[in-house]
């Protein structure tokens, strides 16, 4: 079974996940590590649970959610993935910094996998499943894993409320439509771990949200 740890980082207090198993296999979903204190947390966690990062997941391309791509990459070689429409913001994730106001930000490298809808890819003994939720912006995607009941929306979807729309790339009804229709149709149980805030389940967000309960 898939385990995670959360780490809030950055300015804009954005949630990093470790998801691993007890192979020691392990991916990041979204490194939003901004600096070099903020990145030994996650070497720390790693060696001291004894794992290995192998995959880098992408939510979408905002800044606060793939700042910290490079370094992972260069320290582990961890594959990264993610839509292919996330590409644009990765390729100026150096303007997004300096929009922002996050410093020493480089280039970023891009993606090594593309991945679409439905596709599955295995973390130790588990398995995250891309979800399209678009909206918030171009190519988001949410990650599924079906056996722990848990689901990793980025910014797509918050406790009690949704992502911003008036982002280049953003819509509303895209975004609401994107809930409703691909990420409500969970289980009720199924943990809903965003990209900030603190987490909740599908079924308290149809019941509640009020940007899209139904």
């Amino acid at each position: 079974m898939l385990k995670t740890k959360c780490f809030c980082f950055n300015a804009f207090g954005e949630n990093t996940y470790v998801v691993y198993d007890e192979t020691g296999e392990c991916a990041v979903v979204d490194p939003g590590n901004s600096n070099a204190y903020e990145a030994q947390q996650l070497y720390d966690f790693f060696d001291e649970n004894k794992l290995t990062l192998k995959t880098i997941f992408v939510t979408h391309g905002h800044i606060d959610h793939v700042a910290g791509m490079a370094v992972l990459k260069e320290k582990y070689g961890a594959e990264i993935i993610a839509h292919r429409d996330a590409r644009g913001y990765i390729q100026t994730a150096d303007h997004q910094a300096a929009m922002f106001g996050f410093g020493g930000v480089a280039k970023l490298p891009m993606p090594d996998r593309e991945i679409e809808e439905h596709e599955a890819v295995a973390v130790g003994r588990g398995f995250l499943e891309a979800i399209a939720t678009p909206g918030h912006a171009e190519g988001s995607l949410s990650y599924y894993a079906e056996a722990e009941g848990v689901v990793f929306t980025g910014d797509a979807l918050f406790c009690r409320s949704i992502g911003r729309t008036d982002f280049l790339g953003g819509d509303f009804d895209t975004l609401r439509d994107s809930i409703r229709r691909k990420l409500f149709t969970l289980p009720a149980d199924t943990v809903v771990l965003s990209g900030h805030g603190e987490p909740t389940t599908i079924g308290e967000e149809k019941d509640f949200n009020p940007f899209v309960a139904v």
